[in-house]
């Protein structure tokens, strides 16, 4: 039991961080990608068409194996929450993007009647609406970082997929092990995830009528 609490509590770290990783950065990428200059929308896509494009596992290899050629060695907990948080920073951009597209344009004309700059009517007026319209695809992507934590295995973390795996190989009861693992991330992103985000809902959008929560 002390192996399968280790793993849990290992994928939380990682889940965790790596999602303040991914957000921010996401967020940052997001916004260059709507810029009217264009070097800075060249320079998110070329971000998010490659994090997206190329595999994870390969990405963590690369952090993890090949940087150290050239005198980088990072250690393996750094490695799993930039590496994750990078990659999946790559999708957050992507569902900031469409979030920002997706404010009525008479919010804009509104900003530049009234004369605001443009990072003051991205700070005061877009970006905040553009939260709200973002936060459940960002569960659902804080969701697969929960389960791309897996991989971790693979620089040396003793996750919670390996901590089962674990329990099963030294007992025998594989049924029982697995089916925790299963259930295990399930549970996390049920009791820990989806309400999280459900409250970010509530508390973003006061006055809104929320059925579906219910």
């Amino acid at each position: 039991m002390a192996t399968l609490a280790n793993g849990v509590w290992n994928t939380l770290i990682v889940t965790f961080a790596a999602a303040i990783v991914s957000s921010v950065l996401g967020l940052a990428v997001g916004v260059m990608r709507v810029s009217p200059s264009r070097p800075l929308r060249w320079c998110s896509i070329a971000y998010i068409e490659f994090f997206r494009g190329t595999s994870l596992l390969v990405q963590l290899y690369w952090w993890f194996f090949v940087l150290p050629i050239f005198g980088v060695s990072l250690s393996p907990w750094t490695v799993a929450i930039v590496g994750i948080g990078v990659h999946v920073s790559g999708y957050a951009a992507e569902v900031v993007r469409a979030a920002i597209q997706a404010v009525d344009r008479g919010q804009y004309e509104a900003s530049t009647a009234l004369n605001f700059p443009r990072l003051t009517m991205m700070r005061r007026i877009v970006v905040p609406q553009a939260v709200r319209a973002l936060l459940p695809p960002w569960g659902n992507m804080l969701i697969e970082l929960l389960k791309g934590t897996s991989l971790v295995y693979f620089i040396t973390i003793p996750e919670f997929a390996t901590a089962t795996k674990l329990a099963a190989d030294s007992t025998g009861n594989y049924l029982l092990f697995y089916a925790v693992g299963l259930f295990g991330y399930y549970i996390i992103a049920r009791v820990l995830i989806t309400p999280f985000v459900r409250w970010l809902e509530l508390r973003l959008s006061p006055g809104f009528v929320r059925e579906a929560l219910s």
